[in-house]
């Protein structure tokens, strides 16, 4: 378990060294009329999550196919969106390079059936979503830092009550402690911010193991329901932006848990709490129902995306009514 502790140390020492010198280095954000901040904030914290992953994976001899193209995106996604400004299109392509790579290697080391290639392209999308909603939702104080602790800690908990590699349960639970180690920074006030170089690190990362670890459909829904938040939230706002004929690739404040914050006037910390309650439950039941077979699971996320549309959309008519 030292590394777990390693790992914590990592993600706070990172998070430490961007709340003394971001700014000087001019690694800020700067709020805007789509920020759900009002302040300039450090950013880039992501750096020391990032540092804890490299060292566990070589640590713990993890496949060099899943901890460097984590890397590189997360190193381009900083590049691209942190300190500089690449196209939409420029960084797609580069997730979708590093999904490939992953992808590429998973199936050859893994002696794949060629029958399984024809998952080629839902994987991908699979990959990249994820890493995108994860950077999507990362908008408000401690929503990316606490959804971050609990989905890899289920992954670590799934994994263990599998029997699956010890390597990736101490992988999981090295990636949910370097994110504490961040949250410690983000709650109840944020005073530095991830960055894309973290936000988009932690869903590609996340997405990789789930893929790494499934060992059928049903290992599949499981983990992947451990981030079901995030997913509800970033496809219900689609859904609504799409109908309202918005652009998907501008910055806006439509997401739940932004009206929430901004139009509601809940403080951060709570709807980040509350976020990651609903989470928890969500990972719980979902590790409850596996033996209960795939279809179970579907159900159950059925349930829990129609009560969420449901309340979404009570909120938008109570706060958004008057929006043009």
């Amino acid at each position: 378990m030292l590394l777990v502790f390693i790992s914590f140390l990592l993600g706070f020492s990172g998070s430490w060294l961007v709340k003394r010198f971001g700014v000087r280095i001019g690694m800020v954000d700067v709020p805007n009329l789509r920020s759900s901040h009002h302040r300039e904030i450090p950013k880039g914290a992501g750096f020391g999550i990032l540092s804890a992953l490299v060292v566990s994976s070589l640590f713990l001899l993890i496949p060099f196919f899943v901890w460097l193209p984590a890397l590189v995106i997360s190193l381009a996604s900083f590049w691209g969106a942190d300190k500089h400004i690449l196209p939409v299109s420029h960084r797609l392509l580069i997730h979708f390079g590093c999904s490939l790579f992953f992808l590429v290697f998973f199936l050859y080391f893994q002696q794949a059936d060629p029958s399984a290639y024809v998952i080629w392209l839902p994987v991908l999308i699979f990959i990249v979503g994820t890493a995108n909603f994860y950077n999507f939702m990362d908008g408000i104080d401690g929503i990316a830092g606490i959804t971050g602790v609990l989905a890899f800690l289920l992954v670590a908990v799934h994994a263990w009550m599998s029997d699956m590699p010890v390597s990736f349960i101490l992988l999981s639970l090295a990636m949910s402690a370097a994110c504490l180690g961040f949250l410690c920074f983000s709650l109840p006030r944020a005073s530095v911010f991830l960055g894309d170089v973290g936000s988009i690190l932690l869903g590609f990362v996340f997405a990789c193991l789930v893929i790494f670890l499934s060992r059928d459909l049903t290992d599949f829904l499981v983990m992947a329901g451990f981030l079901s938040m995030f997913y509800f939230d970033e496809l219900f706002t689609m859904g609504v932006r799409i109908w309202d004929k918005d652009s998907l690739v501008e910055p806006h404040r439509k997401h739940i848990y932004q009206v929430l914050v901004n139009e509601a006037g809940i403080e951060h910390w709570k709807v980040a709490l509350g976020y990651g309650l609903a989470q928890l439950v969500i990972g719980c039941l979902a590790i409850w129902l596996q033996p209960k077979g795939a279809g179970c699971l579907f159900v159950m996320y059925g349930v829990s995306a129609l009560m969420f549309t449901g309340v979404s959309m009570i909120i938008r008519k109570r706060w958004l009514s008057g929006e043009n």
